[in-house]
């Protein structure tokens, strides 16, 4: 089963005692999240943003509309917000590469309702709990059903996550690795998040 949910992964990775305080510590000053909305974000998903507790400023608010999108990442960063965006340009890692940006979430919010936007938001769960890990280095291509998690670390290794919510659960989609022949050749099985 490539799902795994994320519980057991932890249980079988734990976080070293540094990082598990400092995660702790975060949680317990309780900061909300802080976003930056561009243009191309719905006003129904900035006020569903607000409702969930977050602090939203938007293009409009900034007095940037029009601007290129180079503009509004310097804005975001310079804010040291998460630019939140249904702008897919962002995910291109040429023009907007991970070391230079603010945290990033790219939105498919499907037809726009109230529960398209709510499921589209689970990725954000944990720019909810502990958003000061949320500042930069991380881009966030979030859909309805899942989200995928592009992440560039301190010591200048990168990261791809496939994540879902099922069950109420978080999962991870895990790499199955088999045998591909007697020589050690090595398949990748799964779907196209593998």
């Amino acid at each position: 089963m490539p799902w795994v949910n994320i519980e057991a992964s932890v249980r079988a990775n734990p976080p070293r005692e540094r990082e598990r305080r400092e995660v702790e510590d975060f949680v317990r000053r309780g900061a909300k999240p802080r976003f930056y909305a561009d243009e191309n974000f719905p006003s129904v998903a900035t006020e569903c943003l607000r409702r969930l507790g977050a602090d939203v400023v938007t293009v409009k608010e900034a007095r940037l509309t029009g601007h290129p999108d180079e503009n509004h990442v310097a804005e975001a960063l310079r804010l040291g917000r998460i630019l939140i965006t249904c702008d897919r340009d962002y995910l291109d890692e040429r023009r907007f590469p991970l070391i230079g940006c603010p945290a990033i979430v790219v939105c498919d919010f499907g037809s726009g309702t109230a529960g398209e936007i709510f499921d589209t938001f689970d990725c954000l769960g944990g720019a909810f709990r502990a958003p000061q890990f949320y500042d930069k280095w991380i881009k966030i291509d979030a859909k309805r059903d899942g989200w995928t998690e592009f992440a560039r670390f301190r010591n200048g290794s990168t990261s791809r996550t496939r994540q879902r919510v099922y069950g109420g659960k978080i999962q991870e989609w895990i790499k199955v690795t088999t045998r591909a022949n007697s020589a050690g050749g090595r398949r990748m099985a799964g779907g196209p998040f593998c």
